[in-house]
């Protein structure tokens, strides 16, 4: 048995300008803590104008049996929803995970952002153990707007009492990809992709929407695996979610016990949107785990910046007044 992975890349936005070095510290962790060989194929899915430089930076992967997809060749209806206020980044990622199932040929896929990094070694049988997913699940309290937005699209109850699947890095189900896709082109009657897209003004996600379409299903355990008490974990017992005054979160983030024995988890994220500068986090990694970066040209679009700030005030507005489409 082997495994795939899939990654959504962008270079350019908001808070993706640092993304090439995020993947090379992402890589270099792989590399010190895994094999490339645990991957059947790793595909790295990018706007069509960025393929070719995706292809360019790579290179430095080459020990990985890399892909670069074309999102323009999977995702062209993206296209129908071209207004500025209908362009979600976040949600376009989501929907590219979620289709990663489409993409493979193994039942089960990991999927990464660029933001995450492995932080203790890992083999086939860590991630699949029993031929099933290793899952990491929270509280559903902790991003309850989530779990309500993808239980109202999907008009079931949320379960807020129970735990659920966390966040990427999360290993996916072909098998239950296509089970969400084939119960929301039954329940609205249009693609799939096109009913999240619709939906741009609501908060649902893609592990959410997930989960709560296999527990409907009553598929679970058939699919996942769980932490044996004291065992191996998918996520370390904290990773950096904001930025913090002053960058503080960085500073004050233990790298020693998260890549100690102690901590039984095998991948941590900083995440992107914090704006934390990637050097002064490689520099707390390195430590840790070789790393190696490539020079790379930074594209910060000022103006799409401004665009993409603008279409998230929209959305919030909308929201407050509604939402687009709400639940129907």
């Amino acid at each position: 048995m082997k495994l795939s992975a899939v990654m959504p890349l962008k270079t350019t936005g908001r808070h993706y300008a640092d993304n090439i070095p995020r993947c090379d510290i992402l890589f270099s962790s792989l590399r010190h803590f895994s094999t490339p060989d645990i991957f059947d194929r790793f595909l790295i899915v990018v706007p069509h104008d960025e393929v070719e430089a995706a292809k360019k930076y790579s290179q430095a992967w080459s020990d990985f049996p890399i892909e670069i997809v074309d999102e323009s060749e999977h995702f062209g209806v993206f296209q129908e929803f071209n207004q500025r206020h209908q362009i979600r980044n976040w949600h376009r990622q989501q929907i590219i995970k979620l289709y990663g199932s489409e993409l493979i040929n193994t039942e089960y896929f990991l999927v990464f952002d660029p933001d995450t990094f492995a932080t203790h070694p890992f083999t086939l049988d860590t991630l699949l153990p029993g031929g099933k997913a290793l899952t990491h699940m929270q509280s559903r309290k902790i991003e309850e707007t989530f779990w309500k937005s993808s239980a109202g699209l999907l008009q079931q109850d949320p379960h807020l009492d129970k735990d659920g699947i966390w966040l990427t890095p999360v290993t996916l189900s072909a098998t239950l990809c296509r089970s969400l896709h084939k119960r929301l082109e039954e329940m609205f009657g249009i693609p799939w992709m096109k009913v999240l897209l619709q939906r741009y003004a609501m908060d649902w996600t893609e592990y959410t929407l997930y989960w709560l379409n296999a527990e409907q299903q009553g598929l679970i355990d058939q699919f996942h695996a769980f932490p044996d008490p004291g065992g191996v974990e998918l996520h370390t017992s904290q990773s950096i979610w904001r930025a913090g005054t002053g960058g503080e979160n960085l500073q004050k983030w233990d790298a020693a016990k998260h890549f100690s024995p102690d901590d039984k988890g095998i991948f941590a994220v900083i995440q992107s949107n914090t704006g934390l500068n990637i050097d002064q986090i490689t520099k707390k990694l390195e430590p840790y785990m070789p790393i190696q970066r490539q020079p790379y040209d930074r594209q910060f679009d000022l103006k799409l910046k401004i665009a993409e700030t603008y279409s998230a005030i929209v959305r919030q507005v909308m929201k407050r007044a509604g939402g687009a489409l709400g639940g129907r």
